[in-house]
């Protein structure tokens, strides 16, 4: 359930950024701290509920996870959010769906050793049907936002793992908490918005992809430490058909037959691995 929701609220999300970047023409360097602004803000609700921390954070090998997790965070922000404002969003989501796969992939290699067959056969068949089923030939041809956008998938799924293993000794709640709060510090002092200059349309807007954001985040957390990162990713693997389709009403994109089919493929490797995994 924990990954189903974060699909929605991602895909949600991603439409909601997109409008904001493009129709609303709000400038990224404005965008990027309102939305860590209100993430940390909204995440800060739910710690005296949810959150939670070991001292053994305190430790030095936990300390350097932590930072590299940082660190990664920033990177793949920084070019996500460009990407997002300069790409069309099906070429921003051909890019961002090779995520799930190599996160699928490193996890299996360096975390989830010993993971269930049929998640991981099942995992990397929808993600390469995704793949597969959206891949034109313009889309060898890349922009510099593009290579951008393949930097930001890199540095996404390095992170994952990070944030796998943080929550060993922290919450999701928690470490989502933190890290919203430092990623606004350094996007305020970086890009030293003037925030008063925001409409108060573009205001909500950025409120309502935030919420998005929080829930997406913090149930993907909670799927990777109840369900683990593969399984997890998996089911995420839906948030691309849902972005397509939901673009395709709303920011009326022409929406494929192949895009129809790969959609059932996911959805069917979903039930298998639910059903011969668990």
């Amino acid at each position: 359930m924990f990954a189903f929701i974060a699909a929605l609220s991602q895909a949600g999300g991603i439409i909601i950024d997109k409008v904001v970047l493009t129709r609303r023409r709000m400038e990224i360097h404005v965008f990027i701290p309102v939305l860590f602004l209100f993430l940390f803000l909204l995440t800060a609700i739910l710690m005296p509920i949810l959150g939670t921390v070991s001292l053994d954070i305190l430790k030095p090998y936990y300390l350097l996870i932590f930072f590299l997790m940082i660190v990664s965070a920033l990177v793949w922000n920084i070019f996500y959010y460009k990407g997002a404002q300069e790409e069309k969003v099906q070429d921003f989501e051909l890019i961002i769906m090779f995520q799930p796969l190599l996160t699928i992939l490193l996890a299996a290699m360096l975390i989830e050793k010993n993971t269930n067959i049929h998640i991981l056969i099942a995992s990397i068949i929808a993600s390469v049907a995704l793949i597969f089923s959206h891949l034109r030939k313009n889309h060898f041809v890349l922009s510099p936002s593009s290579k951008g956008l393949i930097l930001a998938v890199v540095f996404m799924s390095i992170e994952v793992i990070f944030q796998k293993i943080m929550l060993d000794v922290v919450s999701p709640v928690s470490l989502y908490f933190v890290r919203t709060g430092i990623i606004f510090l350094f996007f305020l002092f970086l890009y030293r918005p003037r925030i008063k200059q925001i409409s108060n349309t573009n205001a909500l807007l950025v409120l309502s992809s935030a919420l998005m954001g929080v829930i997406q985040m913090v149930t993907k957390l909670y799927g990777f430490q109840e369900f683990g990162i593969i399984y997890t990713s998996l089911v995420l693997i839906v948030a691309p058909i849902l972005v397509y389709i939901i673009s395709a009403v709303l920011l009326h994109e022409h929406l494929k037959t192949r895009t129809i089919i790969s959609a059932l493929v996911i959805l069917g490797c979903i039930v298998y691995a639910t059903v011969l995994g668990r």
